[in-house]
């Protein structure tokens, strides 16, 4: 008896409870009408937002399931205060979100780097109210992925941003255009960290046009993925022809430096490449026509298993063009050989502060073939790969201007040095991104190696 007595208590105690909120919820006022005014006054005041949250609330979120995260969606009675502290001003202001309102009935609430994206969506009645929440953020999918995610510069944020890119396929509208955004952001914040990856995927994202970069942004990085990777060349090549402009067929806007990237791109591997030349030379179509050349490529193509790339050269065969052995495919081109400059100085520090701001000096005082260590990603461990590449095959600079430099947050310092060679060494602090530049004295300082030590 006692017990249910207690029970009874209980429950009145409960009901009283939620008919004075219920009073206090219809004691408040609608701020307004018009969605931006209200937001603007529900993100003010915490104390009154739960007379304008809807009861239940659709709720969603990310969770980890082994290699794919899997959305999960529930309704809940009540939001627990974790779920909208978000949309405090407050919040906001300290923590570097930004919110962004979305007529006729959305809130967007994000960080610069993709790190936290929540979208939460409204509904007018008497007034607005909430009535979805959305939580994309990936920081807890992530961790739960440590193990995979390799300690490189960079790593976990290409990660995160190739997440978000492929969760836009389990969401609707207005959050699969959010998580192309999130998707940017975090290739950016990749790429400042120095991973070539995120910089190539970012352009390629922004190119989508959700959203569209600068030109002169989307060819930094471009340019910053060409330094390891083939299909970034091979995309540079493209975009130095059509500036991101998919219209109508044009003449290309720099056929030398698109023939450069290209020519970079098939000595990094890609047999495509070595294809794409076979037609630019056959057709003439980045400033030289030779046939030769063009076949030359064609046949290299073929050799690494290039479809169509055999009967493309089949075809000028028959034509009755042959294989001239001095007119390989990457043979010099005029325009890439070097001008003929003064040293700019014998002492170290002032060559070094000339070779660092100058691609022009950079390019003169490089010697080739230069040799080049990468870092590739293997089993049982990471490994070093050396190559030696032409001047043709350099993507100028080699090394970053100093405003590049302190956007991207990198340092540079002389780490040993004697008459005849010195070290130098670029790298991003507290993180594993760290190149490697050796020169030599030979009359003047020139730069022999770089050793890049990041993935």
């Amino acid at each position: 008896m006692a017990g249910v007595k207690r029970g009874c208590l209980a429950w009145l105690a409960l009901v009283m409870s939620s008919a004075v909120f219920a009073a206090e919820s219809g004691a408040v006022q609608c701020p307004s009408a018009n969605f931006a005014e209200f937001v603007t006054a529900f993100t003010a005041n915490t104390d009154t937002q739960p007379a304008f949250i809807a009861s239940p609330v659709m709720e969603s979120s990310v969770v980890s399931t082994g290699s794919k995260p899997r959305v999960v969606q529930r309704q809940v009675p009540m939001l627990s205060p974790r779920s909208l502290v978000e949309l405090s001003a407050d919040y906001i202001a300290k923590s570097g979100l930004s919110l962004q309102v979305q007529l006729p009935n959305y809130v967007f609430v994000r960080d610069r780097k993709g790190e936290v994206l929540k979208v939460f969506t409204f509904k007018f009645g008497d007034c607005w109210k909430l009535v979805r929440v959305e939580d994309w953020s990936l920081e807890k999918v992530l961790s739960a992925q440590q193990g995979e995610l390799r300690a490189a510069p960079g790593a976990r944020a290409l990660k995160r941003g190739a997440l978000y890119d492929a969760l836009t396929n389990e969401s609707g509208y207005p959050a699969d255009v959010q998580l192309y955004v999130s998707s940017l952001d975090s290739y950016l914040d990749g790429a400042a960290q120095g991973n070539d990856q995120a910089a190539y995927a970012a352009a390629s994202v922004s190119l989508s046009g959700q959203p569209r970069l600068d030109n002169s942004k989307i060819l930094e990085l471009y340019i910053q993925g060409s330094q390891t990777l083939a299909q970034a060349s091979h995309a540079l090549s493209g975009f130095y022809c059509d500036e991101g402009e998919y219209g109508d067929p044009r003449p290309c806007a720099d056929p030398a430096k698109s023939l450069a990237a290209l020519k970079r791109s098939a000595a990094q591997g890609a047999p495509y490449a070595l294809n794409d030349l076979g037609s630019a030379f056959q057709r003439g179509t980045l400033g030289i026509q030779d046939s030769q050349r063009a076949l030359a490529c064609y046949l290299a193509a073929a050799n690494k298993g290039e479809e169509g790339s055999r009967t493309n050269a089949e075809q000028l065969i028959a034509q009755g063009i042959t294989v001239d052995t001095a007119k390989p495919c990457l043979a010099h081109e005029p325009a890439e050989e070097p001008q003929a400059l003064a040293c700019p100085s014998k002492n170290l520090e002032a060559f070094l502060a000339d070779f660092m701001e100058s691609p022009a000096i950079q390019k003169a005082f490089t010697r080739v073939p230069m040799k080049k260590q990468i870092t590739v990603d293997a089993e049982p461990e990471q490994k070093q790969v050396s190559t030696l590449l032409d001047r043709s095959e350099l993507v100028f600079p080699l090394i970053p201007e100093a405003k590049t430099r302190e956007t991207q947050g990198l340092t540079l310092e002389v780490v040993d040095k004697s008459e005849t060679s010195a070290t130098v060494k670029l790298q991003k602090p507290d993180t594993g991104y760290q190149v490697i530049y050796r020169f030599s004295f030979d009359g003047c300082w020139g730069l022999d190696e770089v050793q890049d030590f990041s993935i």
